[in-house]
């Protein structure tokens, strides 16, 4: 094991928690800043200005959201003949926490059984159809927390 490269690590991961840190609260206070100029350039009917050699200005962006619920939207959008704004899908976030309960349960499994959980035995233990239709792989990171 090479000490020095493993203590460069630790140095680097705590410098980039700093960073990370000093970041989130500039982004705090430049969205407070932001929360208080825009009234300003609206109400002054000011599209942009040079300040210090930077041109600050308004950007305008739309969203659409269901008025009541999404499969209002959807019945509406296939009958407006604009079915291609439609697609089936799922969420990853939460299929992925699915497979993670899977995993924990056959992790215990391989235990009792004085074996090492595979990726095999995840996918195996997933429900029939996603059995078939999902790869599951296992990713690993070095890291580290404070001592």
């Amino acid at each position: 094991m090479n000490i020095e490269q493993l203590k460069e690590f630790v140095c680097l991961e705590i410098r980039k928690r700093e960073l990370d840190s000093e970041l989130k609260a500039i982004g705090a206070r430049i969205d407070d800043l932001e929360q208080a100029l825009v009234p300003q350039f609206l109400a002054d009917g000011v599209a942009s200005m040079k300040v210090d050699g930077r041109t600050v200005y308004i950007a305008q962006d739309i969203h659409a959201s269901p008025v009541n619920d999404r499969a209002e939207v959807i019945s509406a959008l296939k009958t407006s003949e604009l079915g291609q704004y439609v697609s089936e899908n799922y969420n990853t976030q939460s299929l992925r926490a699915f497979v993670r309960e899977v995993a924990d349960e056959a992790r215990l499994r391989c235990q009792q059984q004085n074996r090492l959980l595979t990726e095999e035995e995840v996918r195996t233990a997933l429900p029939s159809p996603l059995c078939d239709a999902l790869k599951v792989s296992f990713v690993h990171s070095l890291r580290s927390r404070k001592a």
